[in-house]
């Protein structure tokens, strides 16, 4: 059993996990191409799953643009945690 901390969060998360090795192989295979980030242009990319269960669908973000697209993502679910804690009070 792999007690590393790559290796818990493969546990936690399977679905992450097996969507980036989808990605590594098929970037492999050539059956995927990595693209400039949709934002900026950057050619450094990575690839960023809306959707775990659809894997080869990505969006190309640079590395700034995606903890960005995160940084939203969590503040979204945020207010929208708060909106909801409203309506029940």
């Amino acid at each position: 059993m792999n007690n590393t901390r790559q290796g818990q969060w493969r546990k936690r998360h399977p679905m992450k996990y097996l969507a980036h090795r989808y990605v590594a192989n098929a970037l492999k295979l050539g059956l995927l191409k990595r693209q400039p980030c949709e934002v900026c242009g950057n050619l450094k990319v990575d690839a960023h799953h809306d959707d775990y269960s659809q894997p080869m669908k990505v969006r190309w973000l640079c590395r700034s643009h995606h903890n960005e697209h995160h940084a939203k993502e969590r503040l979204g679910t945020t207010e929208r945690q708060q909106q909801d804690a409203v309506r029940v009070s």
